[in-house]
């Protein structure tokens, strides 16, 4: 059983148009961005830096190839956005949930989970390495040709999940359940495997990481 949190949000967030407005009002006040609603709003390729985004919720919203590195995420949700080629990279998120989104090659290396989902997104080709999670929940995304290369997984958890082709390198999935997952092609070293939990038809494709020859 997964321990998480959902994110926190205000009944009452106050619209507004674009995340980079939100910015600039934030760093004049010196405060965070907090309780806003963004809907619809296009921004592909901005850069945030510098300002916590706290109680947010993007609705629809356009942020492909936009840059939040080293941010701090808290009580955040991305409903039916795009966000192909964001970079996320040395960011910490708590209690965040994305679900239906877009992130084709999202960038997510070296960034903290502490109560993140991601819930029938397509994060193909995306950038998870070095990630350390907790309470996480991956659910019905396409993860096919990502990289979980040097992830720590504490208490997080794939169900019905695409991970063919993706690479889970040093990455140690003890009590990890694949059993609902797409795992073909999966590229490992062999020692991860140690404690994961697969089907019998999935150990017979993943024996080849133990040396071991099924007839």
């Amino acid at each position: 059983m997964i321990k998480m949190e959902e994110p926190k949000l205000s009944e009452q967030l106050t619209e507004m148009e674009t995340l980079e407005e939100a910015l600039r009002q934030a760093q004049e006040e010196e405060r965070d961005v907090k309780g806003y609603r963004f809907r619809n709003a296009v921004q592909n390729g901005m850069e945030a830096c510098g300002t916590d985004i706290r109680e947010c919720f993007f609705e629809n919203c356009r942020l492909a190839e936009s840059r939040f590195g080293s941010l701090y995420f808290a009580d955040a949700v991305f409903s039916g956005c795009d966000l192909s080629n964001a970079d996320f990279s040395k960011c910490l998120l708590r209690r965040v949930r994305f679900e239906n989104c877009k992130m084709l090659g999202v960038n997510f290396s070296e960034s903290s989970f502490e109560s993140v989902t991601i819930e029938k997104c397509i994060c193909t080709y995306g950038n998870l390495s070095s990630v350390k999670m907790k309470g996480c929940r991956f659910a019905e995304s396409d993860f096919s040709n990502a990289s979980f290369q040097l992830c720590a997984f504490k208490s997080a958890g794939f169900q019905k999940c695409d991970l063919t082709r993706s690479e889970f390198l040093h990455a140690p999935l003890k009590g990890m359940d694949f059993t609902t997952c797409e795992i073909a092609g999966i590229l490992l070293s062999g020692p991860e495997l140690q404690g994961a939990v697969v089907t019998a038809v999935q150990a017979c494709d993943l024996s080849r990481y133990l040396g071991l020859i099924v007839r």
